[in-house]
């Protein structure tokens, strides 16, 4: 199988981009924009010659699109740039891909569904609150409209970083370390999932795929914790035995872009194919943290 990851170099892509070029009997190539990376295809997703160029070049049979922005609060600050590459960019990519053969694999969000009435299933209807949410949505619309593209939503998502901030996740832990007094949302509902199993569920699709499974439509991934991001600090404060008495919990949403309350995603579909998941929550975080946290070792 050929597969073509956009958007390899992002939090992601980069662990979808591993995952799949892992497997010798597919031939995986990565596309990076604004961060290069060895081995890796420049690609301007708002350019279409660019677009078919790749695609015609490389031939690919599928495209999984994780090149997207991803931060409500950038996306409401910068709507244009946001939309051009949330929901232009994946609607020339998904035309592209329908014209040359390739299907498509649009990653999204659940921030598509308002938080009212949880859990959702694949056919609940959508009711975005922020402009990410609604970005996301247009996408996947984009996308639905082409024949034969299929679109999975995620969670909040960590893994391994190149610097904490990178994650929401993972960003807590310099809040921890930092000492400084500091109250953390204790009423929006999350499912932290690691892009390490979302990369090992993407794999197990396609492995089906390749033994005739026809996917279409829309799939749900989630990890199964439900917690607060205050919740989530303490975790993370257990885990790696840190004083966490500096944070305390905040109870009245104070947000500059609204976030929906309780978003779970009801994963039946992809279960009921044999898709399977990770570890437990604590011991994913454990192994994506304790590098971070771990001191360097000074020589000499």
């Amino acid at each position: 199988m050929n597969i073509l990851v956009t958007g390899a170099t992002g939090l992601l892509g980069r662990s979808v981009f591993r995952q799949l070029a892992a497997n010798p009997d597919w031939q995986v190539t990565g596309t990076c924009h604004s961060r290069s990376g060895p081995g890796l295809l420049p690609l301007d997703l708002s350019e279409p010659g660019q677009i078919r160029n790749a695609l015609e070049q490389l031939q690919p049979d599928v495209v999984i699109h994780c090149a997207a922005e991803r931060w409500p609060d950038r996306c409401a600050n910068q709507p244009d740039a946001a939309w051009a590459l949330n929901v232009d960019a994946t609607a020339l990519l998904a035309g592209a891909c329908e014209e040359l053969g390739a299907q498509l694999v649009y990653i999204s969000t659940d921030y598509v569904f308002d938080g009212t009435a949880p859990p959702y299933s694949a056919d609940a209807r959508p009711a975005p609150i922020n402009f990410y949410g609604r970005s996301k949505r247009a996408g996947e619309e984009a996308v639905l409209a082409c024949h034969g593209h299929w679109v999975l939503r995620l969670p909040l998502l960590f893994g391994p970083v190149e610097e904490p901030r990178e994650s929401g996740v993972t960003a807590l832990l310099d809040t921890i370390r930092t000492r400084e007094p500091m109250a953390l949302d204790h009423w929006a509902i999350r499912y932290p999932t690691s892009v390490e199993e979302v990369a090992s569920v993407l794999e197990q699709c396609l492995r089906l795929k390749a033994g005739g499974e026809i996917l279409s439509g829309i799939y749900h991934w989630s990890g199964d914790t439900a917690c607060t991001r205050f919740e989530l600090a303490m975790m993370i404060a257990d885990l790696l035995q840190l004083d966490c008495r500096h944070i305390s919990a905040d109870s009245a949403p104070h947000f500059v872009e609204p976030r929906p309350q309780n978003c779970q995603l009801d994963k039946a579909r992809l279960l009921a194919l044999g898709i399977r998941g990770g570890p437990p929550l604590p011991q994913q975080l454990a192994s994506v943290l304790r590098p971070l946290h771990e001191e360097p070792v000074e020589s000499g």
